[in-house]
């Protein structure tokens, strides 16, 4: 009996335990922080058993379990959330625990996601809600001033324009500054193409930069990396910080799609705080010989000025502009002499925004995807300006096997732009408003004489308006025939994508295998219309009055990556992660610059074939270079409380000499959190860290060898010449060449205590880049004006302070307010050469920007007073001021003192209002526009009393040092102020501003309202920028408006377009 009943006993065990396992199935899903990012390394276990997994890098997990059986997430940080296995899907969302540690995951360098609190370097991270979404900004670059401690935000105003973002200082002297840009761990470029005479204030057009072309609806939250630990895995291109974009992945529970849709519109109406206020009193006119009244009978205004130091208004009929065209009702006509009714300010027009993008979402056990496009259309201030921008990405992540995972991302953007703003000195609508212009032409009046006349190029600004001959433009054209006939076009198509495999070698090692490409195609046209006044234009070496231009630009990047990243604990006390890996890059750029030469036959017909004379061969460019890279990072911790990071990686570059083009650039870190030491109940985190690493800035392609440009054939001329063929370029290359090298120390500390009310971090840095690449001056018997050269050093050092806090949370109502504020002391430690000064850009005006030893990057160099007791002098028999023959004089800086940002949001139940304070202490700017604006007798400041009659006594001080008593010359008013009366000194101002940069209030309507119905939720915002300069002192301008992205794009104002307040609507619905 009793084998049977053995037998019978393990027959029912088997039975029981096939029961058992028929019982279980594979449970899955994902497990997010608050936030919505993804938790690696989050333990799961079925309850009461010793069956568990770990979340992946990307917070997926897969588990089996029955239905019955619960499963536990806990987390180092993170209450633990215990929930029954009743679907095969469970997602879960862990929540910081008061009583134990922060365990926020960050995206770091090449996409790797690591826990904050094991870092030993600072980063801040910026979610995708508060870069979204903003009123009239079609640029994300845009959207980061004032959120993150360090990082400059350098934007002008112009219409699509560029933006700088430079974290923690320029740190090449003459080379690239800006961040690079990284989308889920891939590099992409974000350059511009703008001519280097447009960024030195030239003239020409500000095409913007890359960055614009970020679909901002994809964007779940961006980290930015801002010491060379933090970056040091990117190699030669990671001096300058990194901005990290994670892309949302989709997120719809039970095998639905998520849908929703926006729909949005801004309105943009000048700030008139950035436009000049004009006088009343004086109209055209040069001063001293400028009358044409005291006859008593009607008189001719001299049209062939363009400034406003003439007679005094008076009411007198006078014959003006628009007596001498029939086109105007005017013809033939005296009007009275009065300042105009209609001033350049009303050229503006509102700019308009429409916004409409569609997004879905899915999720399934093994899948995910998420899809976007976005649909943008925007007009600017200026009449014949339009941005129209089509954007589609889709992101798709499938689990093809239980450890083989597939990812694959895709962006397309289609933009085309007409009439963008002319920028710099010449050829500008602004610089004629702002510096050249009389006060009683009427805007109005010009835009009606040239509709009536079918587009006529019908100017105030007549040479001789008594004769037939005379009636072309003297100095400008009809501001209404630039806009609508001498406009710029742009067309881009640009593709990014990367797709990636991730295979699970074991639950703590993985390999990933990825691919990248972006690659984009740009056509840039230029048009000058026949019977414009005639200036530089194309590749012509002479004044052209019509013309047309076209620059054909192509660009690609190939990324490969293959890691390996392991993630293991060694017990309860020691975890080990990091990453082995290799990267090989290669960029194309290719550029082809065409244009007419001798003018257009045909009138309207902008194409190459209607040119005058032969073309002349076009600028012709093709650039390639590679980079191949390995690096490997380690990081140890112990009892989760001490930390050590090491990196290390080594680039091997094409654009370096054959025998010397590796590098390799090392990064060590460590991190202690004390507050798993000194207990008490107020502290929830508190961590100490330290680095030290060393990054490099690469040497541009083509640096190594001299290259050749070839004779072109022009206006009948021969090609072959006595001149070579295929002369020499002016630049001697250097063949010795190695990067730029940035060597960075930091450290830092940060806290939250009072159940997370209250947090902070404080960074102190320091950086020094040696081995600056350097356009210095040789020897003119070398055949050469400058050679390439390896030397110099710029160190930067300063402090980054954040700081949050909620003062009030209660059950309906919460008040957080996060402060950022940062301070950057740049000095030039020594250039190549025994240099003693490297000019950095030269501007219209004498002024220049520089780097010299012993002084902050970005010193402002042209003439200053001449000083008697630290008093400007004023010469005893002129009454005008003495000033210095050198031009080679300190006179400012372009570096601020700091810069801070303020954010505060509250909420009442389902209602949030949030705003934005914007700020910049110190930084020095040069303004072109008061430098002429006032010579010109244009300003308000020129008709002060009788200034102008009878001069003034300028406040200073006779070589004797007693106080000045002599006065200026009357008759004009450029004896007493403008460029003819005083140094460049004069129009340096403080850069500093306060700004009201962003305002919301957005209202979530409650669930409730969409209960049975196909509306899951639905949202309605108010949003404003740039509402309110708060305070600033540059006059008539914006102190941030800047020429286009670039070294030397700051410290000089001219010609800007004036700041819009933008105020728009939002409404967005999920489904």
């Amino acid at each position: 009996m009793k084998p049977k009943f053995n037998g019978f006993l393990v027959l029912l065990l088997v039975l029981f335990a096939q029961l058992t396992f028929a019982q279980e199935r594979a449970v899955s899903g994902t497990v997010t922080d608050d936030a919505g990012m993804p938790l690696p390394g989050v333990s799961v276990l079925v309850k009461g058993t010793k069956t568990g997994t770990q979340t992946d890098f990307d917070g997926k997990y897969s588990i089996k379990a029955t239905t019955s059986q619960v499963l536990v997430f806990s987390y180092i940080g993170m209450k633990s959330q215990e929930i029954t296995a009743s679907s095969s899907q469970v997602n879960t969302k862990l929540s910081g625990d008061a009583q134990q540690l922060e365990g926020v995951v960050v995206t770091t360098a090449m996409g790797i996601k690591r826990e904050k609190k094991s870092l030993g370097y600072a980063s801040q991270q910026i979610s995708g809600a508060d870069v979204n979404g903003g009123a009239g900004n079609a640029n994300v670059a845009n959207l980061l001033s004032g959120k993150a401690a360090g990082v400059e935000v350098q934007r002008n105003n112009n219409f699509g324009g560029s933006t700088n973002v430079v974290i923690r200082g320029n740190k090449s002297l003459t080379g690239n500054n800006q961040a690079l840009w990284v989308i889920d761990g891939v590099p992409i470029d974000n350059s511009n193409s703008n001519a280097s005479s447009q960024q030195v204030g030239g003239g020409g057009y500000d095409y913007g930069n890359n960055a614009s072309d970020i679909n901002q609806e994809d964007i779940e939250s961006i980290n930015i990396l801002k010491g060379a630990a933090a970056t040091a895995l990117y190699g030669s291109r990671a001096a300058n910080g990194v901005v990290m974009v994670t892309t949302k992945k989709g997120k719809s529970n039970d095998n639905k799609i998520g849908f929703s849709f926006s729909s949005g519109f801004t309105n943009g109406s000048i700030d008139k705080s950035t436009f000049p206020t004009y006088q009343n009193r004086y109209g055209s006119g040069y001063g001293f010989g400028s009358s044409f009244l005291g006859t008593g009978t009607p008189d001719t205004v001299d049209t062939s000025n363009d400034a406003s130091d003439g007679d005094a208004f008076n009411n007198q009929p006078v014959y003006q502009w628009d007596a001498f065209t029939p086109f105007s009702p005017n013809y033939g006509k005296a009007t009275p002499w009065a300042a105009a009714k209609n001033g350049p300010v009303t050229f503006f027009k509102d700019a308009q925004t429409f916004v409409n993008s569609i997004s879905l979402e899915k999720s399934t056990e093994r899948s995910s995807l998420s899809m976007s496009y976005v649909n943008t259309n925007q007009t600017g201030i200026l009449p014949n300006s339009e941005l129209k921008k089509n954007q589609i990405s889709a992101r798709f992540s499938q689990k093809v096997t239980d450890k083989l995972t597939a990812n694959a991302y895709a962006s397309v953007t289609l933009q085309s732009t007409v009439g963008r703003n002319s920028t710099g000195y010449n050829d500008n609508i602004m610089s004629n408003f702002r510096q050249w212009w009389q006060t009683n032409t009427d805007v109005q009046a010009q835009k009606d004489v040239y509709f009536a006349s079918g587009g006529q190029n019908i100017t105030w600004n007549f040479s001789d308006p008594t004769s037939p001959e005379g009636l072309v433009p003297a100095y400008w054209d009809n501001p209404y025939f630039t806009r609508y006939q001498n406009y710029s076009s742009d067309d881009r198509t640009r593709l990014f994508s990367y797709a990636s495999l991730n295979y699970e070698i074991t639950p703590w090692l993985s390999a990933l295998g990825r691919a990248s490409l972006d690659t984009y195609k740009q056509l840039q046209e230029e048009r000058r219309a026949i019977g414009s006044i005639a200036s530089g234009f194309g590749l012509s070496p002479v004044d052209e009055s019509s013309g047309y231009q076209r620059n054909d630009i192509s660009f690609q990047e190939i990324n490969y990556d293959f890691m390996l990243n392991f993630n293991k604990k060694f017990g309860d006390n020691i975890s080990v992660n990091g990453v082995i890996g290799t990267n090989i890059r290669r960029n194309d750029r290719d550029n082809v610059l065409s244009s007419t030469v001798g003018g257009l036959v045909v009138p309207g017909i902008y194409a190459l074939s209607n040119s005058k004379l032969d073309l002349p061969f076009p600028k012709e460019a093709k650039i390639s270079s590679g980079v191949n890279g390995i690096y490997a990072q380690g990081s140890i911790g112990y009892l989760d409380t001490y930390f050590v990071d090491a990196s290390i990686r080594r680039d091997v570059s094409s654009t370096l000499p054959d025998d010397n083009n590796s590098y390799v650039y090392p990064a060590i870190s460590g991190s202690f959190l004390f507050s798993n030491v000194v207990k008490a109940n107020w502290l929830n985190l508190g961590k100490f860290r330290v680095n030290y690493a060393e990054v490099g800035n690469d040497a541009d392609a083509l640096q190594l060898n001299n290259t050749y440009t070839r004779v072109s054939n022009f206006q009948g001329q021969p090609l072959y010449t006595n001149s070579l063929l295929l002369p020499f370029r002016s630049i001697n290359k250097n063949p010795e060449l190695k990067p730029e090298r940035t060597k960075s120390f930091e450290v830092g500390l940060e806290a939250s205590m009072l159940d997370r009310r209250l947090g902070f971090d404080i960074t102190y840095y320091k950086t020094n880049s040696v081995d600056q690449i350097v356009s210095a001056a040789v020897s003119s018997a070398s055949s050469y004006t400058n050679g390439l050269v390896n030397g110099g050093n710029i160190e930067n050092k300063g402090l980054e302070l954040q700081l949050n806090g909620t003062p009030i949370k209660t059950k309906d109502f919460s008040w957080e307010i996060i402060i950022n504020w940062s301070n950057n002391r740049s000095k030039v430690i020594s250039l190549p050469n025994g240099l003693d000064n490297l000019q950095l850009g030269s501007f219209q005006g004498g002024v220049t920007v520089n780097a010299a030893p012993g002084e902050a990057y970005g010193a402002l160099k042209g003439t200053d007073y001449v000083y008697t007791n630290g008093q400007p002098t004023v010469d005893q028999t002129t009454g005008k001021y003495l000033i210095t023959t050198s031009s080679s004089n300190t006179i400012g800086n372009i570096t601020p003192d700091w810069i801070g940002g303020v954010r505060n949001k509250f909420t009442y139940k389902n209602l949030t209002f949030g705003f934005l304070i914007d700020t910049q202490k110190g930084g020095d700017i040069f303004s072109l526009d008061m430098y002429y604006g006032l010579a010109s007798g244009l300003y308000k400041e020129t008709a002060i009393g009788d200034m102008r009659e009878n001069g003034v006594i300028q406040p200073g001080v006779a070589p004797d040092g007693s106080v000045n008593t002599v006065r200026t010359e009357g008759g004009t008013i450029e004896n007493s102020m403008g460029y003819g009366a005083a140094p460049n000194k004069a129009f340096i101002y403080d850069a500093s501003f306060v700004k009201l940069r962003e305002v919301s209030i957005t209202y979530n309507f409650p669930k409730k309202m969409f209960e049975n119905t196909f509306l899951s939720s639905a949202s309605a915002s108010l949003v404003g920028s740039n509402l309110w300069i708060i305070s600033k002192n540059l006059p008539y301008a914006d102190p941030e408006s800047g020429l286009s992205s670039g070294n030397s794009s700051r410290g000089y104002s001219v010609g800007s377009l004036p700041t819009t307040r933008d105020i728009g609507f939002n409404l967005t619905f999920k489904f």
